[in-house]
């Protein structure tokens, strides 16, 4: 089947039919970007290079509701359609050592011999020649990687926030993101620049604010306010808290830190996100490496207010300092990526077949918490699960569940405490973001 449409279409059939789709809804843009990417993703099926049986394996756990976050639904899932990739670790799957060009994600890629399925969609962005394409193991809808066609290195700067918002603009209601550019901190492959955007409601957009600076950009009179959650007039993305020139930028109520900013304006927006950025990687705060700082971003035109929502993510590289917990790294050793952070949960389907068998553990072990459970875990290669079964399975243990179910909302709780972990700024430490405000300039 591959080689019968490899014959059939080549990139650049696909290019200019992409294109076509794209032209003949230049008045409805949503429309253009959705048609294009089912075009794409449709031949990508056919093709084999999207198996959608694999996707299948995928387990998506219900949203989670019961944390401090307002109410908030996190969704929690176990990929089994992809590999674990852990940094200073040899990537078995030969999607990821087999590859033309200098990496994985090059170009060179398309079409390829070693990517016979694999087509993509060239576009012009800022200075930047980009090109979209599908994952081989899609997270949600409309999944892609935005690359640079050249291969250079994951640097975030001001083109970062520019090109981004420029993509949101050109495709409205899609989500575009970028991982850091420091190891440890979510992008897996810091050797050639790339975006990671998809069409999913993440939970992070439902978030409510802690604090709200109002910026008006008409009079400078700029206004901050300190928002309750008691807030009766709590919508996130009021327009009419917005006329064209003013900014909304909120902290939000989160288990990692958030700033959200809002407003119609696309480069007054561009304008306070890159001073909060450019504050962030080089400001001085007492207690963290400047050399190590780095954000996590995401960036999209909300169709229902026409205002962009560009979030930003504080990061930092020192390890172990804001890494996953030990305790949760029998659950999550990878790098925290933009996507969890967002509230989507992206785990090992190597936790498929280990929930099974810690269920039959606790079982054949009164699902007791003693020195018998330690040896049979020690005994069947599980010991590293014990510290975290003493601290999130057996921690408010529900009767009314069964151990299994025990065991999946311990992974849920789990899931938000693996946000805090990754985040240098706590919600406890106000002090924190407030310099971090102050030294942007920004009010």
């Amino acid at each position: 089947m591959i080689q019968e449409l490899d014959n059939i279409l080549t990139q650049n059939e696909i290019q200019s039919d992409v294109q076509e789709i794209i032209n003949k809804n230049k008045n409805n843009k949503i429309k253009g970007w959705k048609d294009s990417m089912n075009y794409l993703y449709n031949f990508s099926t056919r093709t084999g290079y999207i198996q959608e049986e694999r996707l299948k394996l995928n387990i998506i756990l219900p949203l989670f509701h019961k944390h401090q976050y307002d109410g908030i639904g996190f969704q929690v899932t176990i990929n089994c359609s992809k590999p674990e990739i852990i940094v200073g670790q040899t990537v078995g799957a030969a999607h990821y050592s087999n590859f033309e060009g200098e990496c994985v994600i090059c170009f060179e890629n398309v079409g390829s011999e070693k990517r016979k399925g694999l087509r993509a969609y060239e576009f012009k962005c800022n200075e930047s020649t980009l090109f979209r394409q599908f994952p081989p193991y899609p997270y949600f809808n409309y999944h892609n990687i935005i690359i640079d066609k050249n291969h250079t290195p994951q640097i975030l700067s001001r083109n970062t926030i520019i090109e981004m918002l420029e993509m949101s603009e050109s495709m409205p209601g899609y989500k575009i993101a970028s991982n850091t550019d420091r190891v440890g901190t979510g992008a897996t492959n810091l050797t050639h620049r790339h975006f990671q955007a998809g069409d999913h409601d993440f939970t992070i957009f439902h978030a409510k604010p802690l604090k709200e600076f109002k910026i008006n950009n008409n009079n400078n009179n700029n206004n901050n306010n300190n928002n309750n959650n008691n807030n009766n007039n709590n919508n996130n993305n009021n327009k009419n808290n917005n006329n064209n020139n003013n900014i909304i930028v909120q902290w939000l109520n989160y288990p990692c830190c958030c700033l959200k900013i809002i407003g119609e304006n696309k480069e007054l927006v561009e304008e306070i996100v890159f001073k909060l950025f450019n504050s962030w990687r080089n400001g001085k705060y007492e207690t963290l490496d400047q050399s190590l700082q780095t954000c996590s971003l995401m960036s999209t035109l909300n169709v229902k207010t026409n205002c962009y929502e560009f979030l930003i993510f504080p990061r930092n590289a020192q390890q172990p300092r804001f890494l996953t917990s030990l305790t949760l790294q029998c659950i999550k050793k990878e790098f925290v990526g933009i996507f969890e952070l967002c509230g989507f949960a992206i785990l090992p389907a190597r936790l498929k077949e280990q929930l099974i068998q810690l269920d039959s553990i606790l079982t054949s072990n009164d699902n007791q918490l003693n020195d018998q459970l330690k040896e049979k875990l020690n005994q069947f290669g599980y010991i590293e699960f014990l510290d975290w079964l003493s601290q999130y399975y057996f921690n408010g243990f529900d009767n009314s569940k069964s151990i299994y179910d025990n065991l999946t909302f311990a992974l849920q709780k789990s899931f938000l405490t693996i946000l805090s972990d990754n985040s240098p700024i706590s919600l406890n430490q106000s002090e924190l973001l407030n310099s971090w405000i102050e030294q942007s300039n920004i009010l």
